[in-house]
Parts: structure tokens; sequence; C-alpha cells
């Protein structure tokens, strides 16, 4: 399943109504398959509680965000689920460094008009897969970030 990342001309809440309604597709088109020989979860919330897959991983962070007080930290754990989804079959296990993932990851995160400072502590952060963790001082990260997203 690859989701697009927050695109700079849309708002927070249009993407995640986008980002919502292609998770819950998802789930309809996996129950509908998996549902001859498989435990059945017919109920989003059901299921939402009880398989790990990544579509309700992002459901889940969607519903903290909303009631979150601390929208920003949300946000991040929100964008870094559908960043690790979306490079969950390629790279999950990769211990070589990718900058190209890396920039992915930080160019996602500035959409959501998240801090530099902030989106370098969270990529400094063990939150991160080794492949897109930075391993420097924030300083010099969010000098890093920056020149990536010149």
């Amino acid at each position: 399943m690859r989701l697009p990342f927050k695109a700079n001309d849309e708002t927070t809440e249009e993407y995640i109504a986008v980002i919502k309604e292609l998770c819950i597709i998802q789930h309809e088109d996996t129950w509908y398959k998996d549902k001859s020989h498989a435990v059945l979860y017919p109920d989003l919330e059901d299921a939402k509680k009880k398989v790990a897959k990544p579509q309700y991983w992002i459901l889940n962070s969607i519903d903290e965000y909303d009631v979150a007080e601390d929208k920003q930290s949300a946000l991040l754990a929100m964008a870094q689920i559908v960043f690790n989804t979306n490079n969950y079959s390629e790279k999950l296990v990769s211990e070589n460094e990718n900058i190209e993932a890396k920039t992915e990851l930080a160019q996602s995160l500035v959409n959501f008009d998240i801090d530099i400072s902030a989106i370098a502590e969270h990529m400094i952060s063990m939150d991160v897969p080794k492949y897109a963790r930075l391993m420097m001082d924030a300083a010099t990260a969010e000098t890093q970030i920056a020149d990536w997203l010149k």
C-alpha cells in the first residue's frame, strides 16, 4: 500500500481525510479477500484494535491526532507511520543509509508546517528507522535538513 505524502497546497485536514479514506478502502479490500480463510474483523473499530496491519496503525494515529493536545507530536507520529508504510516492503530491515528516504521524510514533515528543529530532533530519535535516521547532533541535523529542502 503506497500512500501519498501531504502536498504543500493541501491542508492537514484534507490530507487526513484522504489518508483515512484510503485506509478504510484497504480495510474493506482486505476483509473481502481474507474472509474465507482468516479471522474476520468486519467492524473497523474491532480491526483497529486487534489486527496489526499498516492501515490500522495509520487509522489509530489519526484517532490519536484527533484527541491530542499536542497536535505537532501527533502529526509527527502519523507522518512517521505513513513514511514507514510506504517504505515497509523495500527498506524496513535495511541498515544502509538512504539519503532519498531521509529527504522524503524531511519533506513530508515540512509539508505539515512542522519546525525544522522539531524535525531534526525527530529524525535523530529512535522513532525513525535506521536507514532514515540522522546520526548527528541537532544543530548539524537542522543544517542538513535545510540543505535537502532547498
